[in-house]
């Protein structure tokens, strides 16, 4: 068991968290993110002229069929290497569903090492208001393109699974990459997936939600291409939490000009997002938004092409990228939590220290433990370890919060686990 001597008086020595080297793997991922290819998929996905989820399926030029049979096809030419398959459900009429309907996703599932999942997501059904303003009723055809909401979301999955699939990279996580159906109907699609995967234990790492990443001028006229915004739902040491942290450290390594906001709220306020659906079947999921939304093009005939800068979205699938690929190549995050739901977070014999043990990650190498003042924002302080116990003399756990990664070959580390006290009843 490691001990280190830790008093008060001790937290100016130089601990800071050491920033990893890059990965050229994930370097030449970044670079092959391409706009040209983006702003095609988006006309692509825009001239099916809407794709409503109560819309044609007949057609092989518009309506959702006519999209989903070529996300499928383009999914299947990206590379021999991914699974593509419908995702299907059969909806009863409730809320935005006037009748019955026949939903699928879209998955495009490349194998990993392990059987945990990364899934990256971006919905491609569109819905546009009546000309009341309403959206239930009238014509499920009226034109409603999508582009930005969320063209943009899919044609980024879209282009992630083209060149994560053709990297060559051994994964030790399976990537997931994911059109979902319904979202504009109340987040259907990825709650009936989140639902049946919670079900069925499958074990879901992460998920990157991507809707509305096209955009870079707002309405009210303000460009922004330099930023983009990343929701997580709380409270602060919430796995989604420790997810949005991890891309932006993935980011400002990979992609430096490009800056991520992180934003302490699951969604824009009194919205929701399909990442929402996740999280509520206890999934790890963040939602990425352009940093200035256009509400005049979103839900109307107005959201067409010309709405996305395709050299900004990239740079969206690029942040996307960074933080996807590291945490598939790294191992699993430590647990620091006991079958019975108790963080393994102790005081000592004494009562004035910090115990801390957690589970080993199949895989790792080390572990970096981090902490903070309780009141900080975000880990200051690291410890490199290879044990799975640490105890830090004279450091109270009441004005500390403790966290551990797990460090795979090449330095990659996994999302950090936090020691955290279940909810008061």
């Amino acid at each position: 068991m490691h001990r280190f001597l830790l008093a008060a008086s001790a937290l100016c020595l130089s601990s800071s968290l050491r920033a990893q080297s890059t990965d050229p793997r994930i370097v030449a991922i970044v670079d092959s993110i391409s706009p040209e290819r983006l702003a095609t998929t988006i006309r692509s996905l825009a001239a099916f002229e809407t794709r409503n989820l109560l819309s044609d399926t007949v057609s092989t030029t518009r309506g959702i069929g006519a999209a989903r049979r070529w996300i499928f096809e383009q999914f299947k030419a990206a590379s021999p290497r991914l699974q593509v398959s419908f995702d299907e459900y059969t909806i009863p009429p409730a809320g935005r569903v006037s009748r019955e309907v026949l939903l699928k996703n879209v998955m495009a599932v490349l194998p990993g090492k392990s059987s945990r999942r990364l899934y990256v997501s971006g919905h491609y059904d569109t819905i546009a208001r009546n000309p009341d303003g309403t959206f239930t009723g009238g014509d499920d055809n009226r034109l409603a393109p999508g582009a930005n909401d969320d063209g943009s979301g899919t044609a980024l999955v879209m282009e992630l699974a083209r060149v994560i699939a053709r990297s060559g990279i051994e994964f030790d996580a399976t990537i997931v990459f994911i059109a979902l159906a319904g979202e504009e109907q109340g987040l259907i699609g990825a709650a009936q997936h989140a639902k049946k995967a919670a079900a069925d234990a499958v074990v879901i790492d992460a998920l990157f939600n991507n809707d509305i990443v096209g955009g870079s001028v707002g309405g009210q006229g303000r460009v922004d291409s330099r930023t983009v915004r990343v929701y997580s739902e709380g409270p602060e040491d919430s796995p989604s939490r420790s997810l949005a942290r991890y891309i932006r450290e993935a980011a400002a390594r990979y992609v430096p000009a490009h800056e991520v906001r992180l934003i302490a709220r699951h969604d824009r306020f009194g919205r929701g997002g399909d990442h929402s659906a996740f999280n509520q079947a206890g999934y790890t999921g963040v939602r990425f938004t352009e940093a200035q939304e256009n509400y005049s093009r979103q839900h109307t005939v107005n959201d067409t092409p010309d709405g996305v800068d395709p050299a900004y979205l990239a740079r969206n699938a690029r942040v996307n990228a960074a933080g996807l690929v590291s945490l598939a190549i790294a191992p699993a995050a430590p647990k620091t939590m006991s079958a019975q739901g108790q963080p393994l977070l102790g005081r000592g014999d004494g009562g004035y220290d910090a115990t801390l043990r957690w589970t080993s990650s199949t895989g790792a190498t080390g572990y970096k433990v981090v902490w903070r003042e309780a009141w900080a924002p975000d880990w200051k302080y690291s410890r490199s370890v290879t044990d799975t116990t640490l105890v830090f003399r004279d450091l109270t756990i009441d004005d500390y919060v403790f966290g551990v990664a797990a460090v795979g070959p090449g330095g990659h580390e996994s999302l950090v686990s936090a020691y955290v006290l279940p909810p008061r009843r």
